[in-house]
């Protein structure tokens, strides 16, 4: 169902609602994110940053094809309803029926801890 790059696109969208929200916050700049320069500007001393890799291939499990859906939903609610059809419990394309469903993430955590001692 649709053209191929939905996951390129859901990027594209996810990151365009969140720089819209950042530019209604007062004196917001557009800024590249450079976390552990933020946290050495706010007086934390950075002391590490690690990544986490998670890949589930196919046939993805029921639990997987859940957090996939609630992800879909919460999107759909930041970009709109493009994501309508993936979200539908009920239908055969969505998420929670398709045999084309896998799961690849990865996020780094960036860590600091305060100059002051306590």
């Amino acid at each position: 169902m649709g053209r191929p790059g939905l996951q390129a696109r859901l990027d594209a969208a996810s990151e365009g609602a969140i720089g819209d929200l950042r530019d209604r916050l007062p004196g917001s700049v557009r800024t590249v994110e450079d976390c552990p320069a933020m946290m050495a500007r706010a007086g934390l001393i950075p002391s590490g940053t690690r990544s986490f890799f998670t890949d589930l291939p196919l046939p993805l499990g029921m639990p997987a094809r859940d957090h996939l859906q609630t992800h879909l939903i919460r999107l759909r609610d930041q970009i709109g309803d493009r994501l309508e059809h993936l979200a539908d419990s009920d239908t055969c394309t969505g998420i929670l029926g398709r045999p084309d469903a896998f799961y690849v993430t990865a996020a780094t955590v960036h860590m600091a801890r305060s100059c002051r001692s306590f």
